[in-house]
């Protein structure tokens, strides 16, 4: 052996870690083997030869041996006890005081365990001598905290399951100091303290509530009862008597005796839950520490807001239903933390949505809209099977105003299903200054199997619990990892880094903690695993000193806990980012984490400290990164950030009205409908009918609804009695609405579109109303179109396309009745009305031009060639967007102006010069990115229409790109089996499990045969501005803001002066299918335009506040200045004034297009700023 051995890279072959000692055997000599022994110095490899962020180590390496287990036997199982596999935790702290954190795991069916750390990543099992084992107990959470102020880290640990109340009482080891040894020893004194509470108790948090100096201790309970199923629906129990209400211990002293009293329901603990994970906060930056409690099944996620009443007593508000618009379902583990770099807490809620297409179809359960009303019924909110990531917008603007602003996008930034989710870790784990994502999941038999609940159902009564046992899949997950990739404009997007950074070994995976265990100055990260052995990762971010990139804070000992527990640490520049960490163990899923704090070291960054008694300092900037001493009283003395002082927009008074919608059910015509078509309005439409100079509004009305007439004033807006000379025919949906003079009388009429999807074309009267105005009364016109109209419309806009002096319409058909989305074509009607007869001839030879645009949500004419006539652009479903052309040989489609691949499902359009150059540019809204369909290019949304089944009636079947096991992504359908099944039972004979079902390619699903077929694709969900450029448009994404829901309205106009364009978005769809859920991330959005683009304005910078379905939104004419009016499916009206002087513009004409709605015909200029 004379030639040296190479070892290269090879991406998951051996896994050498370094140290690492190889053996290999080689032939030599004729067939002799030579046993060689190779020290090998290198670290694991990623995909292109890069480090893995990760190491795991042995267990034979480091000591940790732990493994947790369930003791699963033929009765005491899953199908027994459903909390069997929920696991255990992680807990560090430094018990024997050496400087080095120590592990602590808690054990289910065994005891728990404590390692000491001795440095070099090896650990030594202490637990006989510490005493902390727990005996019988089946143990839950454990928290590490220093109870009684004596500097040594004490262990606080939950129980639950065991029958007997003395077999579950939970543990206080108080930490009695070191023995000889320099092993600590522990004495359980919760007895004596009144806190070994049996209640089945999922884990705990320490708090100062009442902020008099010391700790006191909230509990989670929950308690599955015999006889109870969890997810049935029953009237929630608020008053604090249901049997698994949380409990609140007050830390009282007596001398130096200390005890705890149940003070729950005094201080506003009362509402009953199925509560798995609990972190400590501080929501609105009060200084009072806050919580938020996570609830599996049907009970909903609660946020205590630290309160004080008028004697001055801290109390708990509950406050989930003001602060977050739905939650997650089987709501696990969770983090509060500042995830963008933006100073305020973002909320990460774990559930237990699969990610993979196999897993997704076998593993979840039917869309059942019944389940959402019976939410509302019960006065549940709304809830989701996915995980959840409320982001933070600051504080409300409205009569609510203080209380936090919270808008979900887990969605869109990436990280929604993850499986069966427990303990989501958000820390900077590479050190690049953003925080990331680090999940556990798994759980030992899959009982939500759809395939083995069908088997089961069909042989339970005939087999043993054993046998069951053996048919219940079971299937072990890698958990995830998530860096995040970027910080878009608020929104944090992370990839998915699992294998990159090495955690990819599957296992059964519950609790987890981090903590910078070998003092190198990175997070590494414990796990707690069921039947495997707990796991530990050593970060290699940093590997020598020179690496070394951190700011870590170094706090004196003798602050304790109670003093320190609720500082804030913000560290950054005078770009605005900061890191922010809000200083509180207790946070995850049944674990306590590390007390580091560390940061990514800026050279040109400053800390600014806000500690828990209330005193804010700075220090630094820090030459170079490091540890740095901080301590109170030793830094600068900082002011507090100002608040806002003035918003850019004030609300004006709304009138006593709301939007009523009856709440008709789409998906029992349409099973397999991405979102509902029967709530999609109301419009808007703005004159000033009594010549006062204040506009008036007509607001669309809804099924069994009449519309709403408006009357404007100094005041505001006042509802009026219907200014309709006759009663009006409600059995149809009204949408689009519009007032023009269509008889050259001098007055403006009314146009109003017919819409909705509650009736079939059969059953259901689609034709429009036109009504004439007659000195103020609005009489309905008889027969003013030639033709029947089978289809449900959306939009109508007006212009004089054909040059003879009077306004002719475009009608957009929005949708063929219970038969989405099968074509339809629009209308343009040209105006024939002569001596007072109003008629309108459809435009046969344009409308063969326009017969392409089908399921049309909008349209605006406007002259976006240049040649002085206006030109037609539509936008919808399924389809791109559409020019037509208005030349002089007629109307011609310009497909070669606009991009390709950008089939969306747009809602909604807008002009005005956005770039400003002089001629229009348009914005289109879209679907948005905050979606699980996920589309692009080249991994588009697709869908077929066809009979499948031949009965005579045409299915519509979509699909979409989930991950695949092969690493890549493929189209399957988007629907479950049975969901496919309620469209047609075909589908059940065509796949007899559930698991073959999600094996199919869409191929597999139609016959070749030449039966009608319509394709439909979705390349894109972004809002975009079309910009007008010299040879067409091309297309510019609005910021991440803009892409957190479906964006309806919009409206473009200067807010601050600045001559350039700002822009106003409302949307949501609370009509969406149950796998995803509302797409409600909108709350009003302000983007500023400027020479760089457009930045977004928080609600609480800007004013505008539109938290519900906003639909339409219109400019509207006062003597004082412009007005902004929105409405709201199922909601009031939103009206708010732009701030500053503003002029008419007589030279040019007003708002162009806007969704439903027509603005005032004034154009208001703003002044320039001084």
């Amino acid at each position: 052996m004379n030639e040296p051995f190479s070892f290269p890279c090879i991406r998951n072959a051996w896994h050498l870690r370094p140290p690492a000692t190889l053996e290999i055997s080689q032939r030599v000599n004729g067939g002799q083997y030579l046993l060689l022994l190779l020290v090998v110095l290198l670290t694991g490899c990623g995909p292109e030869g890069e480090p893995k962020l990760f190491t795991r180590l042995e267990a034979s390496d480091t000591g940790i041996d732990f493994v947790n287990r369930t003791g699963e036997s033929d009765t005491f199982n899953i199908l027994t006890n459903e909390y069997i596999y929920n696991g255990g935790g992680v807990g560090i702290g430094d018990f024997d005081a050496d400087g080095r954190p120590d592990v602590f795991f808690t054990g289910c069916d065994v005891p728990n365990r404590l390692y000491l750390n001795r440095g070099e990543m090896t650990f030594e099992d202490v637990t006989e001598t510490a005493g902390v084992g727990g005996g019988e107990r089946w143990n839950n959470g454990v928290t590490v905290v220093d109870v009684n102020s004596d500097g040594r880290d004490d262990i606080y640990v939950c129980a639950t399951i065991r029958d007997k109340g003395a077999d579950r009482a939970n543990q206080l080891f108080l930490n009695q100091g070191n023995n000889a040894d320099g092993t600590p020893t522990f004495q359980d004194v919760a007895p004596e303290m009144g806190i070994a509470d049996t209640s089945h108790n999922t884990q705990a948090a320490w708090l100062d509530y009442d902020l008099d100096g010391d700790l006191d201790l909230f509990l989670l309970v929950n308690e599955m009862a015999d006889n109870k199923r969890p997810n049935d629906f029953s009237r929630k129990i608020a008053d604090g008597s249901g049997r698994r209400t949380d409990k609140l211990y007050r830390q009282d002293r007596e001398g130096d005796r200390i005890f705890f009293t149940d003070v729950g329901k005094e201080a506003g603990i009362l509402y009953q839950g199925f509560a798995l994970a609990v972190t400590v906060c501080d929501l609105n930056r009060d200084g009072a520490p806050d919580l938020y409690v996570s609830n599996d099944y049907l009970s909903n996620d609660l946020v205590y807001l630290n309160s004080v009443d008028e004697e001055g007593k801290h109390y708990f508000r509950e406050i989930a239903a003001q602060l977050v618009k739905h939650t997650s379902y089987s709501a696990m583990g969770n983090d509060v933390v500042d995830l963008n770099n933006d100073g305020l807490s973002d909320i990460v809620v774990m559930d237990m949505l699969p990610e993979d297409n196999l897993r997704r179809k076998t593993m979840m359960a039917a869309n059942n809209y019944t389940y959402l009303l019976n939410l509302d019924r019960y006065g549940y909110q709304p809830q989701f099977t996915r995980n959840t990531l409320q982001l933070s917008e600051g504080l409300r603007p409205d009569t609510l105003a203080g209380l936090p602003l919270y808008t979900e996008v887990a969605m869109q930034s990436g990280i929604p299903a993850t499986d069966w989710s427990w303990a989501p870790l958000v820390a900077d784990f590479d050190l690049d200054g953003n925080k990331d994502v680090v999940i556990t999941n798994g759980f030992p038999r899959d009982i939500t199997d759809k395939d083995f609940m069908d088997y089961n159902g069909m042989n339970a009564r005939f087999l043993s619990p054993d046998k069951i046992l053996l048919k219940i899949p079971s299937v072990k997950l890698a958990n995830y990892a998530y860096r995040q990739q970027r910080n878009d404009g608020g929104v944090p997007i992370f990839e998915d880094v699992t294998s990159d950074w090495g955690i990819t070994l599957p296992t059964f995976s519950n609790g987890a903690a981090y903590a910078d265990l070998d003092l190198d100055g990175d997070l590494d990260y414990v796990v707690n695993n069921i039947d495997d052995p707990a796991h530990l990762y050593r970060n290699d971010r940093i590997v020598t000193p020179e690496m070394d990139s951190t700011i870590r804070l170094e706090i004196p000992a003798e602050l304790t806990d109670a003093e320190l527990w609720g500082s804030e640490f913000a560290y950054g520049g005078a770009d605005g980012d900061r890191q922010t960490i809000f200083y509180h163990p207790h946070r995850g899923y049944l674990s306590s984490q590390g007390r580091e704090v560390s940061f990514a070291w800026r050279p040109d960054a400053i800390l600014r400290v806000r500690w828990k008694a209330g005193e804010a300092e700075t220090f630094g900037p820090f030459d170079r990164p490091g540890p740095v001493a901080v301590s109170p009283g030793r830094g600068r003395a900082s002011m507090d950030i100002p608040a806002v002082a003035e918003t850019l927009l004030r609300r004006l008074p709304v009138p006593e009205f709301v939007h009523r919608e009856l709440d008709f059910i789409d998906f029992n015509v349409q099973p397999m409908l991405l979102r509902k078509l029967s709530q999609q309005g109301p419009g808007v439409a703005v004159t000033d009918w009594n010549g006062d100079g204040y506009d008036d509004l007509y607001v669309s009305g809804s099924l069994y609804t009449e519309g709403s007439w408006l009357e404007g004033g100094p005041d505001g807006f006042s509802v009026t009695a219907s200014r309709f000379a006759t009663p009006q025919d409600t059995t149809v949906e009204e949408l689009g609405c519009l007032f023009f003079d269509v008889d050259g009388d001098g007055d403006e009429d009314l146009y109003v579109v017919s819409g909705g999807y509650e009736h079939s074309p059969e059953e259901g009267d689609y034709r429009d109303r036109l009504y004439r105005n007659e000195a103020g009364r609005f009489h309905l016109v008889d027969n003013w179109s030639d033709g029947s109209v089978s289809f449900s419309g959306a939009c109508v806009r007006t212009a004089d396309y054909d040059g003879d002096g009077d306004l002719d319409l475009f009608v957009g058909a929005r949708v063929y009745p219970h038969q989405y989305p099968r074509p339809v074509a629009s209308r343009l009607l040209r105006n024939e009305t002569r001596d007072g007869v109003i008629r309108f001839v459809a435009d046969t030879a344009a409308g063969e031009v326009l017969a392409r645009a089908t399921n049309v949500c909008d349209a605006l004419f406007a002259d976006l060639t240049g040649d002085g006539r206006p030109d037609l652009l539509t936008v919808g479903e399924w389809e791109p967007p559409r020019l037509f052309t208005n030349g002089a040989s007629g109307w011609a489609e310009a497909p070669e102006a606009l991009p390709k691949h950008w089939n969306g499902l747009w809602n909604s359009l807008v002009a005005a010069d956005f770039d400003n150059d002089g001629d229009l540019d348009v914005l289109a809204g879209n679907y948005g990115r905050n979606t699980i369909l996920r589309a692009s290019a080249e991994t588009p949304a697709t869908a077929i229409m066809t009979d499948i089944d031949l009965n005579g009636r045409m299915d519509f079947v979509p699909f979409r790109y989930f991950p695949d096991r092969q690493g890549g992504h493929t189209s399957y359908p988007f629907f479950d089996r049975n969901d496919f099944a309620k469209q047609t039972t075909k589908i059940k004979g065509l796949f007899g499990t559930h698991a073959e079902y999600a094996a199919a390619k869409p191929e597999t699903f139609f016959p070749g045969d030449d039966r009608e077929a319509y394709h439909y694709r979705v390349d894109r969900t972004e809002t975009v501005l079309l910009i007008n450029e010299s040879d067409g448009f091309s297309v510019r994404p609005l910021p991440a803001a803009a892409q957190r829901f479906p964006v309806f309205g919009a409206l473009p106009m200067d807010l601050n002066g600045d001559r350039f364009i700002d822009i106003l978005l409302i949307g949501n769809d609370y009509g969406g299918e149950g796998s995803q859920g509302y797409l409600d991330g909108g709350n009003g959005l302000v983007l500023l335009g400027g020479a760089g683009g457009f930045q977004p304005l928080t609600p609480e910078a800007s004013g505008f506040y539109v938290p519900g379905e906003g639909r339409a939104l219109v400019l509207v004419s006062a003597p004082e200045g412009p007005r902004i009016v929105a409405t709201q499916n199922s909601g009031p009206l939103v009206i708010v004034a732009p701030r500053g002087d503003y002029v008419r513009d007589t030279s040019s004409m007003g708002i162009v297009g806007g969704y439903l709605g027509h603005s005032t015909r004034t154009n208001w200029i703003r002044a320039a700023r001084k």
